[in-house]
C-alpha cells in the first residue's frame, strides 16, 4: 500500500451531488408524499413549495437547480408580484396533491409527480451544469421551462417530448466487482477522473473513497500495483456501503479563513463523516436538511415581512381563542345534559314523595290559599316529621316552582306539572341540550379549518428564522472550550482524534497537560502564552477533566485528575511495550488534585449578533458571562435537557436579547454538554 497524506479541498462546496440526492430522498418522501401544493413562490432561482400534509401542517421544500433540493425553516417573504414563470407553475399546481418523489437512476435529476393517480404532472428539477425546472404534462411534454436551448444530445423547448440526459457510467450501487476492475484497468486517467467519469460520481465523492483506500487521487490509475487496486476497489465498496446505511450525523465542515486562524467558514456539507474531512471541524445536525438548509442560509430581503406575521399571529390567536370557547361551551353543555338526565332519574327514584309534595300544593292553590300560608303549612309539616314536607326547600312563587331536595341535590319542579311530566320535561330539555353538542362541534371543526387555512397561507412562528450573518467560529471551537478564572484559554478533547490532535499539533512547550484519573477523560490543555497558570485555573481545569470524563455519565459527585507539563507526555512506549493509536505515555511525576467536584455551569455569552452557549466549571463561567445556570448529572435525555437550558437562559437574558438566545441552534447546546443526560438546578 502507498504512503499517502490528504488533504481537505479548500474551495466550498457549492451544489449537491447526485450522493446527496440519493440521501436526501427518504427525508423529502416522509415530509412531501401525500400533501397538497398550497402555494408556489420564486426567488431569483430560488422556488420554494408550500406543502400541507393533514394532520401534521405545513412543509416547506426548497428548489434551486443546478444547486439543491431540501427542506427549508427559512419563511421567506412572498414577493408582491410573482414572475411569470412562476405564475404558470401556481395555475397548475396549486391545491394539487404531490404524488411522489423520485430519483432518475443515480443522477442529479428530482421528479416530482403532482395531480391524481389517472393523470398527473411532472416537476423535474435538474441540478447538474446550470440547472433547470421543467413542468410536464400528463404525456411528459414540456408545457413550461425556466430554461430553453438545445444541446448535443437532447433539446428543451416549448411543446416538444422531454428527454432525459443520456446515462453516465455505471451505477455505484449495483455495479460487480468484475465491472469495477475492467473499468478501472483500462483507464488511462487518474483515479478521480476515472472514478468520476466512469461512476458518474462527483469530485468530493471520489476524494473520498481515495481516502478510504489510502491512495492518492492524483495517481494515474495506469500506474498502480494490484495491491492498490484492490484498496481503490475496496475503499469504493466502502463509501457505496455507506450510502446504502443512509443519513448519519449530517454535518457542516469548517476550515480557517483568509482572513485568520481565529476565523471559521463553511467548506462543505455532509451527509455522513468523511474521513478526508476527519482533522477539519464540523457541526451536526439532526437532518440532512437542516445542514443544507444552514449551509447556503438565506438573505435579509428574502425574509417574511414582520408586519404579516404579527398580523398572522394576531389571527391566529384570535381563532384559537374561539375554539378554547367552543370546548367551554360544549363541555357546559355535556354537564348541563347529564345534569337534566339526573334529575329526571331522581324524580322517578322518589316518585310518590313528589307527586304528594306537587299534589299538596296544586290542591292548596285550588283552595285559593296564599302562598305565606303555603310555606306555614310546609314548615309545620317538617316540625311534624312530614316526609313529603322535609324534601322541600324553597317555594318561587313568581316562577310556579318549588325546589325539592332529592338525594342530596336541588330540583326544580314545576307546580302546574305532575311528577310523570316533570320527569319528562327534564329528559326533553336533556335531549335538546345534547343536540346543541353536535352542533357546537361542527362549529368547532369549521373554525379549525379557518386555523388549518391560515397555516398553509402565513408563515408559522417557530418555524421563522431571522436573518443575521452566520457567525464565524474560533479556532479552538473545534475542541470543548472554556476561558478560566484568570483568563487562561483551556482545551479538551471531544472524541479520541481531537484528544490526539490536542496533544499532537496544539501542546506547545509552555503549556499544562491534564488528565482525571478515570478511564474515558479527555486530554485537557492550559494554553498559557508566557506568564504559568494560577492554582484556580489549574482546579478548573482539573474540574472541567473530571466533569467531561467517565464521571459525569456514572453519576459520580467528585474525581482525581493530575497535571503534567508538556515534556512528560510521549507517543512513544517503552521498549517492548504496545501503545495503542491516540494513547500516550506519561513520564515523571504527576501532580494530582484531588476531590474535584463534578460540577458544570452552562451559559451564554452576549455579542451584538449572536449568543454564544459556553460550559465549564461554575467559577469561571460566573466570571465569564452573568447569564448560566448550573447542571448536575441525571438521566434525563439530552434533547429536554437542551430545551430546558434555553427556556432558563432565556429567563436570565434581557428581553431585548432573548431573540438571540432562542436562535441558538439545538446542536450548539449539546456541543458544550458532556456525554450523557442531565438536569438544571432551579
Amino acid at each position: 500500500m502507498m504512503s499517502v497524506s490528504f488533504r481537505p479541498r479548500a474551495d466550498m462546496k457549492e451544489s449537491m451531488s447526485n450522493t446527496d440526492l440519493r440521501l436526501i430522498l427518504p427525508e423529502l418522501r416522509e415530509a412531501t408524499e401525500g400533501t397538497f401544493i398550497k402555494n408556489v413562490y420564486q426567488y431569483d432561482d430560488v422556488f420554494v413549495l408550500k406543502v400541507y400534509k393533514p394532520g401534521e401542517g405545513t412543509y416547506q421544500l426548497l428548489v434551486e437547480p443546478g444547486r439543491r433540493v431540501h427542506l427549508t425553516e427559512y419563511t421567506r417573504k412572498a414577493p408582491r408580484v410573482p414572475p411569470k414563470f412562476c405564475s404558470v407553475l401556481r395555475k397548475y399546481l396549486r391545491d394539487k396533491r404531490l404524488l411522489s418523489v423520485k430519483q432518475y437512476d443515480f443522477d442529479r435529476i428530482l421528479i416530482i409527480e403532482i395531480g391524481t393517480e389517472d393523470e398527473s404532472y411532472k416537476l423535474v428539477v435538474e441540478l447538474f451544469g446550470a440547472g433547470n425546472l421543467l413542468l410536464l404534462d400528463p404525456q411528459d411534454i414540456i408545457f413550461v421551462a425556466q430554461r430553453y436551448r438545445k444541446m448535443k444530445d437532447r433539446d428543451i423547448v416549448p411543446k416538444a417530448k422531454y428527454e432525459l440526459p443520456p446515462l453516465r457510467g455505471k451505477d455505484l450501487l449495483s455495479i460487480e466487482p468484475e465491472e469495477l476492475r475492467s473499468i478501472l484497468t483500462d483507464s488511462k486517467a487518474n483515479v478521480v477522473r476515472t472514478l468520476a467519469s466512469r461512476l458518474n460520481l462527483d469530485a468530493l465523492s471520489c476524494e473520498e473513497i481515495c481516502a478510504l483506500a489510502e491512495v492518492s487521487p492524483t495517481h494515474m490509475v495506469a500506474d498502480i500495483d494490484s495491491t492498490t487496486l484492490s484498496d481503490l476497489e475496496e475503499g469504493t465498496f466502502a463509501f457505496a456501503e455507506k450510502i446504502r446505511n443512509g443519513v448519519s450525523e449530517p454535518r457542516i465542515v469548517m476550515d480557517e479563513s483568509d482572513e485568520g486562524e481565529e476565523e471559521l467558514e463553511y467548506v462543505t456539507f455532509l451527509p455522513f463523516e468523511f474521513r478526508m474531512y476527519q482533522d477539519l471541524p464540523s457541526e451536526s445536525f439532526s437532518n440532512f436538511s437542516k445542514a443544507i438548509d444552514e449551509f447556503f442560509g438565506v438573505s435579509e430581503s428574502e425574509l417574511e415581512d414582520v408586519e404579516a406575521l404579527d398580523a398572522y399571529n394576531k389571527e391566529k390567536k384570535r381563532l384559537e381563542k374561539i375554539v378554547e370557547k367552543q370546548n367551554e361551551s360544549i363541555e357546559n353543555l355535556k354537564e348541563r345534559g347529564q345534569r337534566l338526565r339526573e334529575e329526571g332519574e331522581l324524580i322517578y327514584s322518589s316518585f310518590n314523595l313528589v307527586q304528594d309534595v306537587l299534589g299538596t300544593v296544586t290542591k292548596a292553590r285550588d283552595d285559593d290559599v296564599a302562598w305565606d300560608d303555603i310555606i306555614t303549612r310546609i314548615e309545620d309539616g317538617k316540625e311534624q316529621g312530614i316526609p313529603a314536607a322535609q324534601i322541600v326547600k324553597r317555594i318561587r312563587p313568581s316562577k310556579a316552582e318549588i325546589v325539592v331536595i332529592l338525594d342530596g341535590r336541588d330540583v326544580a319542579l314545576d307546580i302546574r306539572l305532575s311528577a310523570q311530566d316533570n320527569a319528562s320535561k327534564c329528559y326533553e330539555k336533556a335531549k335538546k341540550t345534547e343536540s346543541k353538542v353536535e352542533g357546537a362541534r361542527k362549529q368547532i371543526e369549521r373554525t379549525k379549518e379557518k386555523l388549518e387555512r391560515l397555516e398553509v397561507t402565513a408563515p408559522e412562528p417557530e418555524t421563522r428564522i431571522v436573518a443575521v450573518k452566520k457567525r464565524k467560529k474560533r479556532w479552538y471551537e473545534k475542541f470543548r472550550w472554556f476561558i478560566s478564572s484568570e483568563g487562561f484559554l483551556v482545551l479538551a478533547g471531544r472524541d479520541a482524534k481531537s484528544n490526539e490532535n490536542l496533544a499532537k499539533r496544539q501542546m506547545a512547550p509552555n503549556d499544562v497537560f491534564l488528565h482525571a484519573a478515570i478511564h474515558g477523560a479527555p486530554y485537557t490543555l492550559v494554553k498559557v502564552p508566557d506568564e504559568a497558570p494560577g492554582e484556580d485555573t489549574l482546579e478548573e481545569a482539573a474540574q472541567f477533566a473530571v466533569t467531561f470524563s467517565r464521571a459525569w455519565q456514572d453519576g459520580q459527585t467528585s474525581g482525581e485528575a493530575y497535571w503534567v507539563n508538556p515534556e512528560q507526555v510521549s507517543f512513544t512506549p517503552p521498549s517492548g511495550e504496545y501503545l495503542p493509536s491516540g494513547a500516550v505515555m506519561i513520564y515523571g511525576t504527576k501532580n494530582y488534585i484531588g476531590r474535584v467536584p463534578v460540577e458544570l455551569s452552562v451559559g451564554v455569552v452576549l455579542e451584538e449578533e449572536h449568543a454564544i452557549p459556553v460550559s465549564g466549571p461554575p467559577r469561571a463561567i460566573e466570571n465569564q458571562t452573568e447569564y448560566w445556570v448550573s447542571v448536575t448529572p441525571s438521566n434525563k435525555k439530552k434533547g429536554e435537557l437542551v430545551k430546558e437550558l434555553k427556556n432558563s437562559l432565556l429567563q436570565k437574558v434581557p428581553d431585548e436579547k432573548s431573540e438571540l438566545v432562542v436562535r441558538i441552534p439545538q446542536e450548539e447546546v449539546m456541543r458544550v454538554l458532556p456525554p450523557g443526560g442531565g438536569n438544571v438546578v432551579k
